[in-house]
Parts: C-alpha cells; structure tokens; sequence
C-alpha cells in the first residue's frame, strides 16, 4: 500500500501542529517519522489513521483519497503509546477481538491468532492477561492485534517509549522482523534518531511542523539539507564551530588567526557561518592542519577513543581518534579535516553552503 500525503496541514485554534506536508511513503516499506516532541509527528499519523480530521490537504492510500473516511474504512492496524490492551482479557482474547467485530468465525479467530502469536513470538504468553506479561510481551500482543485486522497499513506511535534501554533494542529489531516477514507498509513514529535509523528504510525528519528532509537514515546523515538536519543527527552531536568569513577564510570565534577553507572562498565578508564536523571527520595530527587544538580530556569508549578539544580560547570540539595515538591531556593536537562530515551553513538561516 503506497501513502501519498499531499499538501496536509493540520491546525489546532491558531497553532498549526503540521503545514503543507507532501511526502510519498512507498509499498511494503518501513517509514520512520522522525523529529523532536511538538514536531507534528503524532499528529501526522493521527490524520494517516483518521483519528485527527485535517484542516486541509489530502491522505490518498493507492492512490485512493480516504481523507473524509473514518478509521474502520481506512484499513489500517493502530499500535498505541501504551498499547491500549483489554485487562480484563488474555493475549489471545485481546489478538481475536478485531477479528470478533467482523464476526469471523470462532475455529478461523483462534487459528489466525495462533498464527500471529508465532510471527510476534508470544505463543506461550497467550492464555495471560496483559498484567502478567512484561512491557515487551505486551507490545508484540498489540501488534499482534492490530495484525489480526489484516490492515493494509500499520501505524506505529512511539510504540517504544515505555521500555527500558536494552528491551528497546531488542523490540526495534523485532518490529523490523515482523514488518519484513508480514511486507506491510508500516510507520512508525519515534523523536529517537538511533530507533528510526536502526530500522526504517526511509526517514521523514519534522521540525515545527515542517518537513526538513526525506531520505534513508544514510541519506540524513551524509547529506543534510540545513544546519538542523546536521545537528539532530549523530552521536555525539555533531561539532559547531560559530564564526566569520573574512577574505575567503573562516575567522572562528576566539582563534587567533583566521582559517582556510576552500568552500569560504566564494562568500561574502562578515557572513556569519557554523562550520559543523561530525567527530569523525576530522584527521588528527594531520600534516597540513586546517588549525590546531588543544586536548582537555580523553575517554576510551570501547572499540573507540574520543577526545575534548579546546579550540582556541571560546569553543570546544569532539573527535574520534585511533587508539595508537599518543595524546593526553594538555598536549597539542593539529588537526585536519576530511571531505565527508564536514559541512558549513549560515549561522542564522541554517542554509547550507557545502
């Protein structure tokens, strides 16, 4: 099932929660909707679901517009935030219920429900009513039942939340799993870029409201359009370095001496300008540095090392840095800078110049 959103906008008194989003959510495809709280995510796949009314644009499922259609008629399968099961029910129960309302019959109900148990993994769990089952043993229940209405299109709302860090892991690879195996088109909303980038095959990144960028999680990080799309990607945070173009040159805030950077030759002075380094995108100890740095700290993080710069007298930095590199503390680093993960926008717009 292809989603074409067209020109939707939602708004709530004189607060417009999403304005004039068109994207296209491919078939069979996991789509991750990406972006911090108050962004206009959950409000998307509210107007996805038809929970939401919009205030104007169109949702068109295969081409079809089912903007005016309620959310039975729409086909789609609805995992909430906090799962939503019925207490009073067992696993089972809670996975047929949909399948009641549309007056399956019994022996069909409980055959399908068996068959989704096996795909979600929670075969044993089912005669267990959603207080003794765990925080992860409940959501592949829901899933399971929201799969148990045969939906064309299921919409996951930060399905993930209510877990802790090493179940969160483990579910996100899960739904993969069973969205892979079921080739349902499925979105899944979630403001964790390590969630939408460890599953989805495309990303939508919301901010305001707006979209930023639509591309693969890759895509988002390699190439950002703007200075937003750079900074809310990557761990650590991506290094910003506030300065000026003076003669072609990039005059950074509290270094001493203006530096060269070829992109800077064509703009204009006093243009105020973030040059952003991913933590790997620097070279250190390079022969012909772009400027030099000074250690503050040095952490070992497992497989990698990873030093603070101080970079002059005003800014700091982080990079990564082989582990053979003799470097402590208070010494000198020179360091140079790669042509992938380094970027350099306007300081004000967030327009990005290279």
């Amino acid at each position: 099932m292809q989603i074409t959103i067209e020109h939707l906008t939602k708004q709530f008194g004189n607060t417009t929660a999403v304005n004039d989003l068109s994207i296209t959510l491919e078939s069979g495809k996991l789509i991750a909707l990406l972006g911090p709280s108050g962004c206009g995510k959950s409000t998307t796949l509210n107007m996805l679901s038809g929970i939401l009314p919009v205030t104007s644009g169109r949702v068109l499922f295969d081409g079809k517009d089912v903007t005016a259609l309620p959310p039975e008629k729409r086909g789609i399968g609805l995992v909430f935030q906090n799962y939503a099961l019925y207490p009073h029910m067992t696993a089972r129960q809670n996975i047929c219920f949909p399948m009641e309302i549309k007056k399956i019959p019994k022996k069909q109900r409980l055959e399908r429900a068996a068959e989704l148990a096996e795909l979600v993994h929670i075969t044993p769990y089912l005669d267990r009513k959603p207080a003794e089952l765990s925080g992860g043993q409940q959501q592949r229940v829901a899933i399971a039942r929201a799969l148990a209405k045969d939906p064309q299109v299921l919409l996951l709302d930060e399905p993930l939340s209510n877990l802790d860090a090493k179940l969160r892991v483990e579910m996100r690879e899960e739904i993969r799993r069973i969205q892979r195996e079921s080739k349902i088109t499925t979105v899944f909303v979630t403001h964790d870029q390590e969630e939408a980038s460890s599953i989805a095959d495309q990303v939508v990144l919301l901010r305001d409201g707006i979209k930023q960028q639509e591309d693969t999680a890759r895509g988002l990080y390699e190439n950002p359009v703007n200075f937003f799309v750079a900074d809310f990607l990557g761990t650590p945070p991506i290094n910003k370095l506030h300065g000026k173009i003076a003669g072609g040159k990039i005059r950074l805030e509290g270094y001493p001496e203006p530096i060269s950077f070829a992109p800077a030759s064509a703009l204009a002075d006093d243009l105020p300008v973030v040059l952003a380094v991913r933590a790997e995108g620097i070279v250190p100890g390079a022969q012909s540095p772009a400027f030099t740095t000074k250690v503050l700290e040095r952490y070992s993080l497992g497989k990698d090392e990873l030093v603070r710069l101080a970079v002059g007298e005003t800014q700091q930095m982080r990079g990564f840095v082989p582990a053979e590199l003799d470097i402590q503390a208070g010494d000198m680093l020179p360091l140079g800078l790669k042509n992938r993960g380094v970027f350099l926008f306007h300081a004000e717009t967030g327009e990005r110049y290279i």
